[in-house]
């Protein structure tokens, strides 16, 4: 199988994962000021988790730079991946529907993890089945997002627990981890 046909299928998923999390937005029953304001935590974790998607992709695109083929156990891998993916609507829904309930956060929080063991496991398969000879550079480089993003969701997890007032903001804290994608990358 062609790795376009693999990234054209991720990118089309990854789209539908995000077109279901717009779809959960709903705007309150009246539009004044205090209506709106309880539209935040929603708004706010809908923006996290799209910016997530989004550095996630271009991660994603980087890490296919190495790939020569598709061999069945990448296709697994990926197809891991996604599957985790498919359940950030999910997470984000209820995170946003219950912003300062602290297992939503923590569920959310799985959810993402999960997510990232999957990338690893995806980054792994991806650098065993390349036929290049890889710099030492190019075989760490998809790590290094997977353990930033894993020490945040703990830092986030442990803000989110000892600082109950802060549950509905912790999820922004994510944000730091998609700058660093987007201001790391020199393509």
């Amino acid at each position: 199988m062609k790795k376009e046909r693999v990234e054209a299928l991720s990118d089309a998923i990854l789209a539908i994962i995000v077109t279901i999390m717009a779809l959960e937005l709903q705007l309150p029953n009246e539009l004044t000021v205090a209506g709106l304001s309880s539209m935040l935590p929603m708004i706010f974790i809908y923006i996290t988790s799209f910016l997530q998607i989004m550095a996630v992709w271009l991660y994603y695109h980087e890490l296919y730079k190495l790939v020569d083929h598709i061999s069945f156990h990448l296709f697994g891998a990926n197809s891991l991946w996604l599957l985790a993916a498919s359940f950030v609507p999910l997470a984000t829904r209820g995170v946003g529907q219950n912003s300062a309930n602290f297992e939503f956060l923590l569920f959310y929080l799985i959810v993402l993890a999960l997510w990232d063991v999957a990338w690893i496991i995806m980054t792994a398969t991806v650098i065993k089945t390349s036929q290049r000879q890889l710099s030492a550079e190019e075989k760490k480089m998809p790590y290094r997002w997977a353990l930033l993003y894993g020490l945040q969701l703990v830092f986030i997890l442990l803000v989110g627990y000892l600082f109950p007032n802060l549950t509905p903001f912790a999820p922004l804290l994510m944000i730091i981890n998609v700058i660093y994608g987007f201001l790391s990358n020199k393509s």
